[in-house]
């Protein structure tokens, strides 16, 4: 139900982007996207739009362009029914477009929202911005900082579709590692996974490893019963977590153990955002998992 879901969000989204459905009058027009309004019909949209003429802006440059769009987004919608996404004290500190990506870099005012919050604001940015040619990318930051809490802080266009505040989709395109049954290589296997409001991706990337590989050529990574007490991700290292007592599970020979954690750690450095991995058994550092050093984080090794 969930990857039907998922697919008539993207067929919808579509459309909004393209501008099916949009405003019949003639000359280009650009969407401006709100969190709808409180008090809706249960499982409606969480983020709407309004359409804007955009023929006076269009031949701006791209900079420009996103400067007028994120100072309509501070501004509520001019017939009041849609509120900014964004706090009314925040101010616009910097803004910069190169190679497809547009930065903007907002007051300390923006930093205060978190949650579900701060998931619609991002993504009504991002969506407003992503409709600016040339721009495929949007990376928002706080008086020049990122903020550690988020998974990432670069937004793609369709990384999130909402039906409502309480059900988040992220679509993600992901490598996961799995050993070649004949070579017992770690060979990548590309999967979309999709992450729901509650989930992060090192969650859903940990259930897509436990499942095991989709191709027939490739071998499990992990064994049965593989089990990970918590899981986070803070300044791009990923904490995970794991059972001391489990470590009977891993595999007895030392070149298994560690390729089962080296595609432990290839797998969850594919999420966006992530870029080490540190071990941590019964929520300490340890010196060893089975006969692998886990004392410092682990990069990934392609």
């Amino acid at each position: 139900m969930k990857r039907l879901l998922a697919a008539l969000l993207t067929f919808f989204a579509l459309l909004a982007l393209t501008g099916c459905g949009g405003s019949s009058s003639d000359g280009p027009h650009l969407l401006l996207y709100y969190p709808a309004p409180s008090g809706g019909s249960p499982g409606g949209d969480a983020i709407v739009s309004r359409s804007v003429d955009w023929a006076a802006n269009s031949t701006l440059p791209a900079e420009q362009q996103v400067r007028r769009v994120v100072s309509l987004l501070l501004e509520d919608s001019a017939d009041s029914s849609l509120e900014s996404p964004i706090p009314a004290s925040t101010r616009l500190l910097a803004c910069q477009v190169s190679a497809g990506a547009a930065w903007v870099d907002f007051s300390s005012a923006y930093g205060q929202l978190s949650g579900m919050e701060l998931t619609i604001a991002d993504y009504c940015v991002t969506l407003s911005l992503s409709q600016i040619v040339g721009i495929y990318s949007v990376r928002i930051t706080v008086n020049g900082t990122e903020l550690v809490y988020r998974d990432s802080n670069i937004f793609l266009a369709g990384d999130v579709l909402m039906t409502s505040q309480d059900d988040v989709v992220q679509n993600l395109s992901l490598r996961l590692y799995f050993p070649d049954r004949e070579t017992g290589e770690l060979m990548a296997e590309e999967r979309l996974l999709t992450v729901y409001e509650g989930e992060s991706q090192a969650e859903v990337i940990l259930s897509a490893l436990k499942a095991g590989p989709e191709s027939e050529s490739l071998s499990p990574l992990l064994p049965t019963g593989f089990a990970v007490l918590t899981v986070r991700t803070e300044g791009g290292i990923c904490y995970l977590n794991l059972p001391k007592g489990d470590q009977y599970l891993m595999p007895e020979d030392e070149t298994e153990q560690q390729r089962m954690v080296q595609g432990l750690v290839n797998s969850l450095c594919s999420a966006r955002g992530v870029r080490q991995i540190q071990l941590l058994l019964d929520g300490e550092v340890a010196s060893s998992l089975g006969s692998v050093e886990i004392s410092q984080p682990f990069s990934p090794i392609r």
